[in-house]
């Protein structure tokens, strides 16, 4: 599989962008007044703590106090040996893995001042979540303070060569802080390890020295830029090409891969074509139609993604695909490809948490588990944590999948200030009826009454003759002046007459 990286900048925001077989299926976005949070360190003050959900609420600087829950508190890193409730509740010959939970009340007071980490970037009316078990990631190691410990990718399971792995860390590494060796760095060698240690560790002292300065939360590290962080994490050896439309950032990746890994530096190619870098991998278009809410198959099938508060529906349809032989083969052809569309939409608009997808039904039992077997196998190519379960009696597959940032839909777009995220508006006899039923409470006597209405209910009101205002004149006694308001939304209206004056119908009808 050929995959590339494309970025590109400008003044209002960095786009980088993973091709596989030059179709998109990743997309990282950062703007200069919305940062990425994941990963920074923060030094913050404990303002309140909830026994009954064993959480606590850290502000660390930001809008909304930080949510940290007791299964994110690190003892070890919070309270020194000869606490009387270290004591009580660990052994003097106990691992750290051995450590049993401790109620938070027991571990953190109020005013507190401690060391966290955002592990999940603020959502929608939440908070950031965050944890006392900080680690620092590199290219190849990640870091993890306080704990003597040296770990290998579950990716590898040759057991000799994560042997091999944990011999060379354990000679390099300095003593007490551990190490985790990366995906990416189960080929490094000693030499390549060493300078990333280096860096890791000056980085986590630079920390702990900025935390150490002065009260109060504070940003003590921040997390890698977007150019660097995808470098580090997503350009690995079958990466053919980065592509970078700004010299900035190419020098900026540049420095960073000489310290690490100086061969991949060839691969760097800066981009100077007039026609911009996203529409010459003709990626716009496909970006353009990221938030539709039907996705079209190339054998004429769909899918459509529906997104709620609980969980994401995903509905596979045939569409235009009416087949050639039998039903059943069209029916598994229009899943198979509707499998691997909803696992690349899945990365590409960052869709977490629980989506539920419901694929065309199946007659033959040997169909259903060719379904089941090539979604396991689509989605262990996605680097996010997912996990799911097989098809149901009624065709419907359950996925998880780790949500550590908004989707992209919330980073793209605002509610509707029309429908409120209903998605539905009012029809035009939907606010005749609402008309109808303020008139009658407001007016009582004759009058000449004013009223302004979207443009598509004025229409409905006019259509075959006026049948419709002519019925409210009659049936309220009033004669009734239209007039078309642009500014007013489908469901709004305002009337007035000589003796009342009424609010917006979304104001007087509020309670109905």
């Amino acid at each position: 599989m050929q995959k590339k990286i494309l970025f590109n900048g400008t003044p209002t925001e960095k786009r980088a962008a993973l091709l596989e077989n030059d179709k998109i299926v990743e997309i990282v976005v950062e703007r200069p007044d919305h940062f990425r949070l994941v990963g920074n360190i923060y030094r913050g003050r404990v303002m309140s703590i909830l026994p009954g959900i064993q959480s606590a609420f850290i502000d660390i600087g930001l809008e909304k106090c930080a949510f940290l829950h007791a299964t994110d508190v690190d003892p070890t890193l919070l309270l020194e040996e000869s606490d009387k409730v270290m004591e009580r509740f660990i052994g003097d010959n106990q691992s750290r893995k051995q450590i049993p939970r401790i109620p938070i009340e027991k571990i953190l007071n109020v005013g507190d001042q401690i060391l966290v980490q955002v592990a999940k970037e603020p959502i929608s009316t939440k908070g950031a979540k965050v944890t006392t078990q900080i680690s620092l990631a590199g290219r190849f190691l990640v870091l993890v303070p306080d704990a003597d410990f040296i770990g290998v990718s579950k990716r590898n399971t040759d057991a000799k060569k994560r042997a091999r792995l944990k011999q060379i860390i354990a000679q390099i590494k300095p003593p007490g802080v551990g190490f985790i060796v990366r995906t990416i760095g189960l080929q490094m060698s000693e030499a390549e390890f060493i300078n990333e240690i280096h860096m890791l560790v000056d980085a986590w002292k630079k920390a702990q020295d900025e935390a150490l300065k002065g009260t109060g939360p504070k940003l003590v590290h921040r997390e890698l830029g977007i150019t660097t962080r995808v470098i580090r994490d997503i350009f690995t050896d079958d990466v053919t090409e980065v592509y970078v439309d700004q010299d900035d950032d190419r020098k900026e990746i540049l420095s960073y891969l000489k310290a690490l890994s100086p061969d991949l530096c060839k691969k760097v190619i800066l981009y100077k074509e007039k026609v911009p870098l996203f529409d010459k991998f003709n990626i716009e278009k496909d970006l353009e139609r990221l938030l539709k809410r039907k996705v079209w198959l190339k054998s004429g099938g769909y899918i459509l993604i529906d997104r709620t508060e609980a969980l994401v529906a995903i509905d596979v349809n045939t569409g235009r695909n009416v087949g050639k032989t039998n039903l059943e083969e069209t029916i598994v052809k229009t899943n198979l490809e509707a499998a691997t569309e909803i696992c690349r939409q899945l990365r590409l608009r960052d869709i977490g948490g629980l989506i539920v997808i419901d694929f065309i039904d199946m007659r033959l039992p040997e169909n259903r588990k060719k379904i089941e077997a090539y979604m396991r196998k689509t989605l262990d190519a996605d680097p996010t944590v997912t996990s799911g379960t097989g098809l149901s009696k009624f065709g419907l597959m359950e996925i998880t999948r780790k949500r550590v940032r908004p989707e992209l839909q919330e980073f793209f777009t605002n509610v509707c200030p029309a429908c409120g995220g209903l998605g539905w508006v009012f029809s035009p006899e939907t606010v005749t009826a609402r008309i109808d039923r303020d008139l009658r409470r407001q007016v009582k006597v004759k009058a000449d009454v004013i009223l302004s209405v979207h443009p598509a209910v004025a229409a409905y009101l006019l259509k075959e003759e006026s049948v419709m205002k002519k019925m409210l004149e009659r049936e309220h006694k009033c004669t009734v002046t239209l007039i078309e308001d642009d500014e007013l939304d489908q469901d709004e209206y305002m009337f007035e007459d000589s003796r009342i004056i009424t609010e917006k119908s979304k104001e007087s009808l509020a309670d109905e």
